[in-house]
């Protein structure tokens, strides 16, 4: 079974979302940072990660891997959730992406395999959604020079660990030291999207290394694969909001 957010199905409607949390936030070093729950694969889920008041859900779209999820279900339970629904796709054509992404009406698309940076332009131009691009941190090999061709096409750079055999979703970690700044650098002011091998124990750590716009996490609040934990999940969303609060101007040392 394939990692991804570590299922088949038919399309649904796209559906009207009502007010969203984090809608229109800027993003940026000082900004506030927000909280994406990623691989939710059912209603219970979903409300879980509502509930516990992330500004990101992630579902995958994408059929074949552990946490996959058909467009016609994922349409049903995204549907009025407040909260910004991403669509997780790897590999697929331009032309499934935007099908799939329109029906299912999510907001935030974000591309996790090789897709080019012509192909994300693409997908960029074809609906009304936010494109982010996933980039896996590599051993050996400068960051900045894999996320710098991405940087004009994109509204988000999501940085994961890298695994030879998955896309994403393995629940491992990176090495967080210098990484920050040097991404931050090389996509100016599009979204930075921290993940891989988050969890409610390390996120703050996570913030402080890293200072992303989003800390993502999916495996590190389940209570078994694809099944999120209500009290990991609210703890990993409490953690980003301390961040926050301590970040808050005025905010005491």
């Amino acid at each position: 079974m394939r990692g991804i957010g570590s299922g088949k199905a038919g399309d649904g409607e796209a559906n009207d979302r009502g007010s969203v949390r984090g809608e229109g936030r800027a993003s940026g070093p000082g900004r506030p940072v927000r909280a994406k729950v990623c691989g939710v694969m059912s209603a219970r889920d979903a409300a879980v990660v509502a509930e516990a008041g992330a500004d990101y859900m992630g579902v995958i779209l994408s059929p074949g891997y552990g946490r996959s999820v058909e467009a016609e279900r994922a349409a049903g339970f995204l549907a009025g959730k407040p909260v910004r629904t991403v669509g997780v796709f790897v590999d697929e054509a331009a032309e499934r992406v935007a099908a799939v992404a329109g029906r299912v009406g999510v907001q935030v698309i974000q591309l996790s395999g090789g897709e080019s940076p012509a192909f994300v332009a693409e997908v960029a131009a074809a609906g009304p959604w936010e494109v982010w691009k996933t980039i896996h941190v590599r051993p050996g090999r400068s960051t900045a020079r894999l996320v710098a061709p991405y940087a004009e096409a994109v509204g988000g750079i999501l940085l994961d660990a890298w695994n030879p055999a998955l896309p994403g979703g393995a629940g491992t970690g990176f090495q967080w030291a210098a990484v920050g700044p040097e991404v931050r650098a090389a996509i100016g002011s599009a979204t930075f999207i921290a993940a891989g091998g988050m969890t409610p124990d390390n996120a703050g750590a996570a913030l402080r290394a890293l200072e992303p716009d989003v800390l993502d996490v999916s495996s590190g609040v389940e209570s078994s694969p694809g099944r999120k934990d209500p009290e990991r999940t609210r703890a990993f969303v409490a953690a980003v909001e301390r961040a926050n609060s301590r970040a808050a101007p005025g905010a005491g040392a």
